[in-house]
């Protein structure tokens, strides 16, 4: 059972993966050893899958955030999509999702025409046959 400790360290984490057992026991009111037990048995239980570094893509020279909704050629070939989607470094979450699209992709990139290059890029070796894309204007806080 997850409690409302667990809640609070657990968003506690999402806002800062690397906080201290010290740093968490203060924010939920534990102590720092009680903070790091309730930690590894959210990790031991599987609630707690990894703690991943927050790249700013700005940074790396992609400001742009798309969301690009693919539809494949023919079924077959998804491998060949997913084959491309973890090649291009531009590509950082592909999602199967249901309805009539096949996949959709979130993507940093440099430019529009970086975009132009990836959209014609996955037309050209991921058989797809078509997108739609959108830019990312701005993500809004998440509780």
């Amino acid at each position: 059972m997850i409690d409302e400790i667990d809640q609070q360290i657990l968003r506690h984490l999402s806002a800062d993966g690397r906080a201290s057992h010290r740093e968490l026991g203060k924010a939920v009111g534990l102590s720092p050893n009680a903070a790091g037990a309730r930690m590894a048995r959210l990790i031991d239980q599987g609630v707690i899958t990894g703690v991943h570094a927050a790249i700013d893509p700005a940074a790396l020279g992609r400001p742009l955030e798309v969301t690009i909704d693919i539809w494949l050629e023919q079924r077959p070939n998804d491998d060949t999509f997913l084959e491309l989607a973890v090649r291009d470094d531009r590509i950082v979450e592909t999602i199967h999702i249901t309805g009539p699209v096949d996949y959709r992709v979130l993507a940093h990139v440099a430019s529009p025409e970086d975009l132009d290059n990836l959209l014609a890029t996955m037309r050209r070796e991921g058989a797809v046959n078509q997108t739609d894309s959108r830019i990312v204007m701005r993500r809004l806080p998440t509780a």
